[in-house]
């Protein structure tokens, strides 16, 4: 579990599976990504493509359930959740998978074209999220990245909000924004800094994309797990402190009962830590299991167990 896992201090460069390349560390570096021009391509959904992502978020929540509210005035959907992206608009997702060659690193790929375009065909999606916001909303932090991404796409899906806007924070540490029409989609390197003002009114609804050298995420949730192809699974930093997905427990209760199940959170970071007011936004937090009942649908998962995460 993490809230706003974009934040914070950034992994060390060598530590990605992508570090191989001098394209891909200077991807990964904050400073460097920020000379980046954000690429726009106008009008890339039509009306009928808009109203396709509408009806993946209605089968979403058919199936899952309506997210809560992330912070004030924004719900995040996972439409990856379970591959449902891809299975129910198949062509859509193949020409969004498209949009991370469009991404402009023409500050620092050395003239080497062939290179650029060989590590960008090595990614693959890693989540595909509709972020909803209303007024009050807003991602209002200058410094925020997509932590462990290498390329992101913001898609305008509605525009019937004032306030909202999409800005970038440049070199020098000017903040620019953006032109962002319905339909249009922003193409950045995911280390270069980005927001979203304050909304004050109306509805911003937008498709967020991004891509690693991961599997595409099917969990329903922002999923901090590196998974290459071959060798053994690799875990970024983040997924480290915060036990990522390796150490989830999944099982299904579907008998009558209770529950039964008592959870505690803790911080990840520092175990010690029993100050609660301490873990706030953007920490890392450990969840546990403390309680299982006697009688209860829970007693009945051997894996369900008081302590820590699950069982060896």
């Amino acid at each position: 579990f993490r809230s706003h896992p974009g934040r914070g201090r950034a992994p060390p460069v060598t530590q990605y599976v992508m570090a191989r390349s001098s394209l891909a560390d200077a991807l990964l570096q904050r400073q460097v990504a920020s000379l980046a021009r954000v690429v726009r391509i106008p009008r890339f959904f039509s009306p009928a493509d808009i109203e396709q992502v509408g009806r993946v978020e209605r089968a979403h929540h058919e199936r899952l359930g309506r997210p809560r509210e992330a912070r004030p005035g924004w719900h995040t959907t996972y439409l990856s959740a379970g591959g449902l992206f891809r299975a129910t608009v198949p062509e859509l997702h193949r020409r969004l998978i498209e949009l991370r060659h469009r991404v402009d690193v023409s500050r620092f790929d050395g003239g080497d074209a062939a290179s650029a375009s060989e590590l960008l065909r090595s990614l693959n999606m890693r989540c595909i999220e509709l972020h909803d916001g209303r007024a009050g909303g807003s991602l209002n932090d200058p410094r925020h990245f997509d932590n462990g991404s290498t390329v992101t796409v913001d898609v305008l899906l509605e525009d019937s909000f004032t306030g909202g806007a999409f800005g970038t924070t440049e070199a020098g540490g000017a903040l620019h924004e953006h032109e962002f029409s319905v339909g249009d989609a922003l193409v950045f390197p995911s280390y270069k800094y980005h927001s979203v003002g304050r909304i004050t009114g109306g509805r911003r609804r937008t498709l967020v994309l991004e891509f690693w050298q991961g599997d595409e995420n099917r969990c329903n949730h922002r999923c901090e797990l590196i998974r290459p192809r071959a060798g053994e699974p690799y875990l970024c930093e983040d997924a480290q402190t915060s036990d990522g997905c390796a150490g989830r427990v999944s099982v299904t209760l579907t008998a009558p009962g209770p529950l039964g199940l008592g959870f505690g959170f803790g911080d990840a970071a520092d175990p010690e830590n029993v100050d609660a007011s301490a873990v706030g936004d953007g920490r890392p937090v450990r969840v546990s299991v403390t309680e299982v009942r006697r009688g209860s649908q829970a007693e009945a998962h051997p894996r369900l167990v008081v302590g820590g995460g699950p069982p060896p």
